[in-house]
Parts: structure tokens; sequence; C-alpha cells
């Protein structure tokens, strides 16, 4: 409760700052708003480098300091962002969930590797079963369940020796899980957020808050699959972070390909 009260102390005095600005620098205000949250934003990093700053303000994490007015206001109305995360800091009910479609990609490993074998080669594929709750592919029935919570689910492939750039996430609205359900051998296989490193053969699932700066790297000699998984961040106002998936998601469908312009879709 301390933690709600602060937050919507600092929330109050924002707005104050900026109607008072308004009354002096007019438009500029809103250039002085989108500053001022985009700060606080970014301040949120762990690891803050002039580099990190850098690629927020200026290079891919531009959409993530747009939308930061946002994301900052969903961080109000939701639970502490501990940025990475077990299940077990999740409700009892969204962890029953993430079970379930765990045990779902365990039972249908197989014939998921099969999907991806059949299409034509690229250095990274991706599978997409469900985005932003909507469907998009009926070849595994369990997917298309109504869940709460979950609202994205898909597969990522990474063939040998290959990584994705530093980049933000957009929204925060969800946090992202991954879960690579192939056996991993090689301990330089990893996926490092905000200076934290988790090695896919010691932790094969991995939960974290996606508009932080990460970067995915597979080291292995062989094809890794990865299991990702969107789904809503617990909050205190659920009803308005499902109303405000449901507008982003019909939005980020249209525009899915910008996101993804570098993986092959199946």
């Amino acid at each position: 409760m301390t933690n709600l009260i602060l937050k919507f102390l600092l929330f109050f005095c924002i707005i104050l700052l900026v109607l008072f600005s308004w009354s002096i620098l007019d438009f500029w205000t809103l250039l002085f708003f989108w500053f001022i949250c985009g700060t606080l934003d970014v301040l949120r990093h762990r690891n803050l480098s002039k580099k990190i700053i850098k690629q927020y303000f200026i290079g891919k994490g531009i959409l993530t300091w747009l939308l930061s007015p946002i994301n900052l206001f969903i961080d109000l109305i939701s639970h502490k962002n501990k940025h990475v995360f077990s299940p077990e800091d999740l409700p009892e009910d969204l962890q029953n969930e993430i079970h379930e479609v765990k045990n779902i990609f365990d039972l249908n490993a197989e014939n998921i590797s099969k999907k991806f074998e059949e299409s034509e080669k690229s250095e990274r594929t991706m599978l997409f079963y469900k985005w932003y709750d909507k469907k998009l592919n009926e070849d595994i029935e369990e997917f298309n369940k109504k869940f709460k919570y979950i609202k994205t689910i898909g597969v990522s492939l990474f063939r040998e020796k290959t990584s994705t750039s530093r980049h933000f996430g957009p929204l925060r609205i969800t946090y992202r899980m991954l879960y690579s359900f192939t056996k991993i051998q090689n301990e330089s296989s990893y996926i490092e957020v905000d200076g934290f490193i988790s090695r896919w053969k010691d932790k094969p699932l991995f939960i974290f808050d996606d508009t932080l700066i990460h970067q995915s790297f597979n080291n292995e000699t062989s094809i890794r699959y990865c299991a990702f998984i969107d789904f809503i961040r617990p909050s205190y106002l659920y009803i308005v972070l499902y109303s405000m998936l449901k507008i982003f998601g019909f939005i980020m469908l249209k525009v899915r390909g910008v996101f993804y312009k570098n993986w092959k879709m199946i």
C-alpha cells in the first residue's frame, strides 16, 4: 500500500509540474513532459550507461521513449516491477497458466520442430500461435484456450551461432516469459537483461520486463527453439490493462512486421 501511495504522489507531482510549465512554455511543455517521462523510464536500468541512454533516446529505444508516459501510468496501477522474475513471484492463478503452457510445449516439442523443418531455412524464424489474444495458428488446439493472463504465444528458432541485437520492447502492459524447450549444452548460450545474465543450460525458463534493454545469444552448434509468452502483468486494475491490451493489440497486429523485420514468419 505504501508503494502505491508513493506512486500516486509522484504522478501527482508530475501533473502539477506539467500544468505549471504549460503556463510558461506552452507547446514546448509537451516535449518537456516527454523528456521527463523518458528520463524516469530509462533510469529504471540498474546498469545504466551513456550507451544505453543514447540507444534509448536516439536508437532502438525511441518507440519505448514515445510510449513512456503510458508505461509509467501502467507502472502506477501495477504491482512492483522486479525486472526479472521467477514464477513464484507471481499470483497463483498466473503460475498455473505458466505451468500449463510450459507443459503444452513439452508435449508438442517434436511437432513444433517438424513445423520449422518444413519451412524455408533462415537464421532466425518465428511462429505465432496467438498475438495479443488473437489466434493466428490452430495447429495446437490447447494454445487457443482463453487464458486470463497469457495473451501472446509463439516460438522462435535460432540457428547455430546467432544472436539478436540489443533492443527494448515497446510496452509494459505485459511481461515476457521465454522457455527453451530444447536441451542446451553450451553455457555461452544465454540472455542478458540490463546486465543480468541467465544461462539457458541452468535455467530454461526466464521471465522479465522486456522494455529493459536485452539481448539473446545462441552459441550452440545446433538449432535452439525458444517459446515466448507474453502475459498481462499483475495489477491493481486488471480490467484497465486488459482493455489497453485489446486496443494496442489491434494496432500492433497491423505493424507486427516492423518489430520482427529481421525474422522469417511461418
